[in-house]
């Protein structure tokens, strides 16, 4: 089967009725088309929870700021704390589902969100908020990490555009989550975040509930005999780490709007709490409709020229979007469009180069850029309050060149590979996956 193709062959069920099965890359050569379609919307409901959770931050944490008389480096290591829980928990999800498969983790934490958001609810101390914040954001590293690796697995044919209306789920739960967020806050507005976080708790449970009773047909990642790729080795690979990096660069407008965009419509623009919800939920509703069309046109296009395409022109519109003052709230939103893309676009490219044993390396790919997007969201902190947020945001634009300069090399890296493998093959050789960029060699198993 090739990598990148998908066979679907009916055969004979029990009920002399037949059934299509669709093959997958995983410990069984196939899976029922049923069994396929109803993992493949598991992991689209668990995308709209990871969405939602991960947005309601843009209203709770600008509440949080005012009703606990935060300063901008406490919001800044707030937010940090949520990039910390990402990388502790995508981490978990990691090792998990090398010993005891994708849904344990998956219900794990769901589980511990929920406990977490009902801390949240019941505290007004920044100390115990930071705690509960690293549980209540638990879902956002499991729900990244966990449906990513199991989505390189199962969307075979056409994996871009799968994989990008896996991601759009999340856009739907982004936009939804500011929304839903501010209208609960204004139902409650003398409870400020803590009837926010409590009542979000209500979705991510049924949502939960769902996951809890789907059978994952397809229960854990596959490596080859004897492989050296394994959870400890991908966490210690300097090609991991500069591709953890280099993602982060790359995000950078994406996540400056995200952490930070209110904060700039508030104190920068001098508009309200709502105007900052309304771009963030303008912002992701493009965020959404591009990655749910934007996957097909990568698998056309290829994602190495997509990256080419979508990262300079999302940083000129970013650019005009700033210059234009009130006028950017909305130009802004139109970012969405182009940042959506470059999560799963890169993943795909990132794929690339480990072929099918990226399962594990997409696992450990997320908790690391969330370590090293921890370090940038703290220094953002810093920065708003020594130069103000007016010059802080700037940042995210040479971020995100340098971001493009770092994948031009990582895509040098994965052509050198290709050529090793085609190499190899041609000398009746097996081509070993090399952690390391600058040891891209073959040789015999």
């Amino acid at each position: 089967m090739s990598e990148n193709t998908s066979t679907i062959a009916p055969v004979e069920s029990s009920n002399n009725n037949t059934e299509t099965k669709v093959a997958v890359p995983s410990e069984e050569n196939t899976i029922s088309k049923t069994a396929f379609w109803l993992l493949a919307v598991t992991l689209f409901v668990c995308l709209i929870a990871n969405g939602l959770v991960d947005t309601i931050r843009s209203v709770t944490y600008p509440l949080m700021k005012t009703d606990l008389n935060l300063t901008y480096v406490e919001y800044g290591a707030l937010e940090s704390m949520g990039q910390f829980s990402y990388l502790i928990w995508a981490c978990l999800t990691a090792i998990m589902i090398q010993y005891v498969g994708f849904k344990t983790p998956f219900i794990l934490a769901f589980v511990v969100n929920i406990l977490g958001c009902v801390g949240t609810a019941f505290t007004d101390k920044f100390w115990l908020i930071m705690i509960t914040q690293f549980l209540g954001t638990s879902l956002v590293g499991a729900l990244d990490d966990g449906p990513s690796a199991l989505a390189v697995i199962l969307f075979t044919k056409n994996p871009a555009g799968l994989y990008c209306v896996m991601s759009g789920m999340y856009g739907l739960g982004a936009f939804l989550g500011p929304l839903l967020s501010g209208w609960l806050y204004q139902l409650k507005p003398e409870y400020s975040y803590h009837a926010v976080t409590l009542l979000m708790c209500i979705p991510i449970a049924l949502i939960g509930l769902y996951v809890l009773c789907v059978p994952f047909a397809i229960r854990r990642p596959q490596t080859k005999p004897n492989s050296s790729v394994s959870v400890w080795s991908c966490l210690r690979s300097p090609l991991i780490w500069y591709c953890a990096i280099m993602l982060n660069f790359m995000a950078t407008a994406e996540r400056g709007t995200l952490s930070w965009g209110t904060m700039y419509v508030k104190d920068v623009l001098h508009l309200t709490d709502e105007d900052g919800a309304a771009l963030n939920s303008r912002f992701y509703f493009c965020f959404m409709l591009a990655r749910f069309v934007g996957g097909f046109i990568t698998d056309r296009v290829g994602p190495f020229k997509m990256e080419y395409i979508i990262i300079p022109i999302g940083t000129l519109i970013y650019v005009i979007g700033f210059l234009a003052g009130k006028t950017g709230i909305y130009i802004l939103p139109f970012l969405g469009f182009f940042v959506s893309l470059f999560w799963p676009t890169f993943i795909i490219a990132y794929t690339h180069y480990w072929g099918k044993e990226s399962s594990i390396p997409v696992a450990c790919l997320l908790p690391l850029q969330s370590l090293v997007g921890m370090v940038i969201q703290y220094g953002l902190g810093v920065m708003n309050e020594r130069y103000g947020p007016q010059y802080a945001y700037w940042m995210s634009v040479p971020g995100g060149l340098l971001g493009l300069l770092m994948f031009i090399y990582f895509h040098i890296l994965t052509r050198r590979k290709e050529k090793k493998e085609q190499e190899a093959l041609l000398n009746g050789e097996v081509y070993s996956i090399c952690l390391r960029p600058t040891l891209l060699l073959s040789y015999n198993h």
